[in-house]
């Protein structure tokens, strides 16, 4: 009754802060029931219940603003709404740490992912930015959970999440972001990315080298459907590097695949220089569209 006579005493005075005293006032009678064992945590289902209330607050908050005597309540539903996702991340976080064996596998991590969608959500919805950099923070952060969870151990599914991220945000707050800022974080973007199989690679996984390779050609696309240079370098060095890989790796393997590797580079050279040489003029002419292309680029 006193939250409703508050939000009553609001709407009336057109008073903002008698909508916060009545959220105070509900939070602490959340306590007190809590405190006297009405309510009972330590289920796991609080992440979704405080999820629920974020998405109750947002769609009341809608529903108040088309009234001009409700108005008084958009913004503090608002805020709630979009800060009751963290206390999510937090009970998550927190049962992840302390209850090493859930009710059920995932259950933390979809939590997260929820929390994640809700600001991934909130961004499309009101074109903003800083949502959808909120939602890909969190995302990552429920990946690790839910990785540690499956006991998934390869570095690659903490490390590619993480340099898309960087990426991302790169993209979306680029103009937030000093220009001096753009290549250095590309950089660390792509080279998280592609440092991830290396870890095999070293101990002789041929695995982690075809998916090294693969990433190499992601990244590679992503640069050109993004004309963003650091990035296409990057992926591009890696790329040979890889192939190097692969010709040393096999060599070790089978001593005839250096000698066999070794001649097919050479032919592929002296076929290449006879065909440059043919069409001398015409490649040129495209080398000098592809360079004033990529000047044009980030």
């Amino acid at each position: 009754m006193l939250v409703i006579s508050e939000l009553w005493a609001a709407c009336r005075h057109r008073d903002e802060s008698r909508v916060w005293i009545a959220e105070v006032i509900a939070g602490i009678a959340v306590a007190y029931f809590a405190w006297h064992g009405v309510i009972h945590f330590g289920h796991g289902t609080s992440m979704f219940i405080v999820l629920a209330v974020a998405v109750a607050a947002r769609v009341v908050a809608g529903i108040m603003a088309s009234h001009p005597a409700t108005a008084i309540m958009v913004r503090p539903f608002e805020q709630t709404g979009m800060t009751l996702p963290i206390a999510t991340v937090l009970i998550g976080l927190y049962r992840h740490v302390t209850y090493t064996h859930p009710a059920w596998l995932g259950m933390n991590s979809l939590g997260l992912l929820l929390a994640a969608g809700f600001y991934f959500w909130r961004g499309i919805e009101r074109r903003e930015r800083r949502p959808l950099v909120a939602s890909a923070v969190v995302l990552n952060i429920a990946l690790v959970l839910l990785w540690r969870e499956l006991a998934w151990s390869d570095p690659q599914f903490y490390m590619i999440p993480i340099g898309l991220t960087i990426l991302a945000i790169v993209r979306l707050l680029k103009d937030e972001i000093p220009q001096t800022a753009h290549d250095p974080l590309n950089y660390l973007g792509a080279l998280v990315i592609l440092v991830s199989p290396t870890f095999h690679i070293v101990a002789g996984s041929w695995l982690h080298l075809f998916s090294l390779m693969a990433l190499s050609v992601v990244v590679v696309l992503l640069a050109i459907g993004f004309r963003v240079r650091a990035v296409m370098y990057m992926g591009g060095a890696f790329l040979v590097a890889d192939l190097i890989a692969m010709i040393v790796r096999g060599s070790i393997d089978n001593p005839n695949f250096l000698w066999f590797a070794g001649v097919g580079l050479g032919a592929a050279v002296l076929a290449l220089g006879a065909f440059a040489e043919r069409n001398r003029e015409l490649l040129l002419q495209r080398l000098r569209m592809v360079s004033a292309a990529l000047e044009s680029w980030n």
